[in-house]
Order: C-alpha cells, then structure tokens, then sequence
C-alpha cells in the first residue's frame, strides 16, 4: 500500500482480528448448491461446485477472502479515485487516470460481451458482494485509511484487467522517443533508436537467429521532427517454452513458465483451483478477474504467457482550435471533441473539477487542448469494446491445443506470447491479441492527428499472427525478444526487450533430451547471465590502472557469469 495513505497505530491484536475467517460455513444467497473450498496447506483454495455460476461466485469469494483490498485498490486506481484514500499526493494519478477514460470503456466492454460472459462476471460479482456483506472482518487497510469497500460491479472485473495492462504498452516509450527527437535531432535519435539489436534470436521459428539489417527509422523520425516541433515538452519480462514428448521423460509433453511482474505485496498472481461439472482447472488466476487467463491447465490442455512487447498503443498529435478548444482539426475540417465535466474528490482537499476531452482517436492523455495541442491516446482495450473476457470460459472448457488456440480469437490485450501443450503430445506457440495496422511511422513516435494519414486500417488477421506447432526443434520457447522476421510481412513492434534470455533458454533446451518437471524447475532458477559473460570478454582487454584494482579484476576475470550469492564477482 502507498506511503501516502494515512498511518495509525495497528496491534497485532489488531492485524490477527482482520484475517478472514476461512473455516466457518457460511450462507450465501444466490448460490445454488453446496459449493466446496478446502484450503491446502499453503492456503491454496480448491473450489468445487455443482454448477458453472456457482464456481466463479465461489471463485469470487474466496478472491475476496484473501485480496478484497488489493481489488479495492486497482479498482480505484483505474477509476481515478485514489485522492479519496491517500489525498493530495494521489491526484496527479487520479488526474491521468481519468483521462484513460477506463471507467467507460469497462462498462462499454460489459455491454458488448455475450450473455455467457456477462453471466460469469455477474456470478463472480456476486461472490465479491456475498463476501463484502457476510465477512466480521474487512482487511485492515480499510482502518487505516477509515473506509470500507463499495459494491463490486461485474464490469469492475474488466477495468482492474485494463489497469494492470495500460501501461504494459509502448505509448511512453514514443514519448521519450519523442522527446529525444526534440532535442537531438532525427539523425542521432535514429542511433540511439535502432529499432531492434544486432542478430536477435527469434520465437518464431524456434532458435533461429535473424541476420537481416536493423529496422532503420531515420525517415520517420525526421518526419516527426517536424510535426513535434509546435509541441511543447511533457512529461512523461517472463519465460516460458514448452518440449515436445520426444523429449522427456514420460513421453509427454511439458509446458513451463514464469511471470515477471511487478514486486508487488500482494503479487498480481493468485493460485487457485477451480472445478464444476464443465471444466477442472488450476492455474495462477488474476484478483478481481474470472478464470485463468495467463497460466492454467485442465486434464486436456496447458497455457501460460509472456509479454510480446507488441506495439498496439499510439500517440496522436492533436490540433485544437485556439478560439474554442473543444475542436480539433482532421482531414482539412474542425470536428467537435466529447468533452465531460468529473470531480476528483481529495481527502483533506477541496474536491478538484476536470474537463475530459475526447477525439476519435481516443482521450487526450497529455497535454492540455487550450494550449492548441494535446495527445490524444489510441489503445485496443479501449478504442471500442473490447470482448476480450469472452475467450476465458473456452479456455476453460478446450480439450484439445486447437480449441484452446481457437479460444483465442476475440483475445484483445494485452498482446501476449502464448505457449500451449495437450495431452495428445501437441506443443505450439501463438501470437494472441489485437496488433493494428498502420502506417510505419506511427511505430516510432507520437504522429500528427489531423492530416488522415495514421489512422488504423483494421488489425492483424487473427490467422496470419505469428505461429508454430509441432517444431522440428522439439520445443518453443519466449522471453520477451523479437518474435519473428521477414518474409512475414506484418508489423509487430520494435521496443522488444534483449535477446540474453532467449538465448539462455536455447542453450538449455537444446541440451535436454529426457526432460523432467525438476529439470524444468532448474532452469527457471538458472542463474547464468550472458550478458556478464560479454562484459567479462569485454574486460580481458583492458589493464588494472594500479595495483589495488587488479585483485578485483582478476575476480572478474574468472568469473563465468553465474549470479552466485556467495561470489563476489556479481
């Protein structure tokens, strides 16, 4: 929890009588059977229940029972209603959080998905509540802050999923290219910015390294240059991979993974079991969210995700009219913006008054519009309704790696490298999520709104993202790197993170023919850095200046590039 969230005195009587109480029955309206939880020894929730409803209700109690406050949290944050909690510190969030305008596109998203889909946020809403209105003992940050938690509502579920994924995408990193542009030029920006390293090794195909030349965007920098000129300044990884049965063990295949978010207290993950007559799933689920939608497996199929680092985030430079900023400029005309009126309320402030503004781009995210320019934000999740929880209950249900691939197809953000196995000795990689298409120049930096020549031409056909099943390699691997190359001929992003770890997983698949789960376990705790074994070789040229360096860099010099605790050289 912030710092900035007012502190009282809390004992340990205190913190124990704030635990949930996770052994008593309790009776819940709209449940429809008896619904079981039994709590392993690490606490881990198995929930089993008669009915499809009746699992995620349980589900959403028991998300409740260990995370209401984390919900709560996210909840707010995407809302922009943090300063009701932390006060004036908190309202810069708040401020921006309200230009994402998050709050509309849940409920839109709600409105738009299929009756299925609305039903299982309704019975995973309905579980929150039940546990909000039957528990004694709400988390202690409630007293701390002197609050108590509102009514969670079934679209809740999908801003908590938006607010955790906003800011996963790319459009900072166009604004600091942008920034770099201002100040350095299109030439040295170009440098600075090649696009991707030298020689990555790919996803797709498995181990293959690209040897083709750098993608060079002098031209669309230098394009930019200009527009960003009557701006003024703002301010501004995972693994997985899966083995083919021909090379463990068992003889069947393997699915590995490892999320790496953000070090929060809570994590974002939460370990769960779920069983009904329709599906019996374990996995990593997400508070406040539904089933599993990054890491699970049923009896038939297994699934887990990292980050593709794909671009489907744009800044559009918009051109607001200097004697009635609630217009803006495209294609030669003056279009009238959406503009609303919200209040941020502050606690030990006076409450704040906002104008939102909106273009057809998207909510104009920085900047201010009487200043006669402004960006506006373009984002999947919310340029439209976004049906992207309607992929979660096929995931659940798919027997097979085709079912689960095809469950894949309404999957909007975040882009994400999806690995999969079945049982019936399947191994396969997907691209999932919505990638648009449009002009190069919008991959590099912020683009100029009004002149019709950015916008977005549709999306990346869902059957021509980036796949592969069965390699020859015998395994498929991700870490965050480049996923593929020419000849495929879409554009998916430049801001993919280095290749080491990619390459470090090459190196110890390539090696296992007879893999096993605790083989699979050591090389998620691989503590080999192959970026320190370059800089080592970078080292054996260079002479200790004077003596008393030279014992360090003798350490150096032998060390082989494993992350010990016991070592020194790290």
């Amino acid at each position: 929890m912030p710092s900035s969230v007012i502190r009282k005195d809390i004992t340990r009587k205190d913190l124990e009588s704030a635990l949930p109480d996770v052994r008593t029955p309790v009776r819940i309206p709209g449940l429809r059977a008896r619904a079981e939880v039994w709590r392993d020894a690490q606490g881990i929730p198995h929930v089993r229940a008669a009915s499809l409803p009746d699992a995620f209700l349980a589900q959403g109690f028991v998300h409740a029972q260990d995370r209401l406050w984390q919900m709560d949290y996210d909840r707010r944050r995407a809302y922009g209603r943090w300063a009701e909690y932390a006060g004036p510190p908190a309202l810069a969030q708040d401020l921006q959080m309200r230009r994402f305008c998050l709050q509309q596109s849940a409920r839109a998203d709600y409105v738009a998905l299929n009756a299925e889909t609305r039903a299982m946020l309704d019975a995973y809403a309905a579980g929150v509540n039940a546990f909000i209105e039957t528990t004694r003992a709400l988390p202690i940050e409630y007293r701390l802050v002197g609050g108590a938690p509102e009514a969670w509502q079934p679209w809740d579920s999908a801003a908590v999923f938006k607010v955790r994924h906003v800011l996963m995408g790319v459009w900072q990193t166009k604004a600091w290219r942008a920034r770099l542009l201002r100040h350095l030029g299109a030439a040295r920006t170009a440098q600075l910015c090649p696009g991707t390293p030298p020689n990555p090794m790919l996803i797709v195909p498995p181990g293959v390294e690209y040897r083709g030349p750098a993608v060079d965007g002098l031209r669309e920098l230098t394009d930019a240059e200009a527009a960003l000129a009557q701006v003024a300044d703002w301010e501004g990884g995972s693994n997985n991979w899966a083995v083919a049965g021909s090379r463990t063990a068992s003889g069947k295949p393997l699915v590995a993974g490892d999320p790496h978010r953000a070090l929060d207290v809570p994590n974002v993950y939460y370990q769960n079991h779920l069983a009904c007559p329709e599906f019996d799933v374990i996995g990593l689920s997400f508070p406040g969210v539904p089933g599993f939608p990054h890491f699970g497996h049923n009896r038939h199929v297994a699934w887990c995700v990292t980050h593709t680092h794909a671009d489907y985030q744009d800044l559009y430079i918009e051109r607001f009219d200097s004697g009635d900023p609630r217009r803006y400029e495209f294609r030669g005309e003056w279009r009238g913006a959406e503009t609303t009126r919200e209040t941020i309320r502050v606690r030990g402030a006076a409450p704040v008054e906002i104008e939102v503004t909106v273009t057809h781009h998207g909510p104009v995210v920085l900047g201010e519009p009487a200043s006669g320019h402004a960006f506006a934000f373009r984002y999947t999740a919310t340029a439209e309704p976004n049906r992207t929880f309607e992929a979660l209950l096929p995931m659940l249900r798919a027997a097979s790696a085709d079912e689960l691939v095809a469950s894949m197809r309404l999957w909007v953000d975040p882009v994400n490298n999806f690995v999969f196995a079945d049982v019936h000795g399947t191994i396969g990689y997907k691209t999932r999520g919505r990638i648009p298409v449009r002009a190069m120049a919008n991959a590099w930096v912020p683009v100029p709104g009004w002149d019709g020549a950015h916008e977005w031409q549709g999306a990346i056909p869902f059957e021509e993202m980036p796949a592969v099943r069965n390699p020859e390699a015998g395994w498929v691997a991700t870490a965050n790197s480049r996923v593929t190359a020419p000849p495929y001929p879409h554009y998916i992003g430049l801001d993919f993170a280095p290749d080491f770890r990619t390459r470090r997983l090459v190196e110890r698949l390539g090696g296992i023919h007879n893999a096993t789960v605790g083989e699979m376990a050591m090389i998620h705790a691989d503590r080999v850095s192959l970026p320190a074994r370059e800089f080592v070789g970078i080292l054996k040229a260079i002479a200790p200046v004077d003596p008393a360096s030279r014992p360090a860099l003798e350490a150096l010099l032998a060390w082989d590039g494993v992350m010990d605790r016991e070592s020194a050289a790290p």
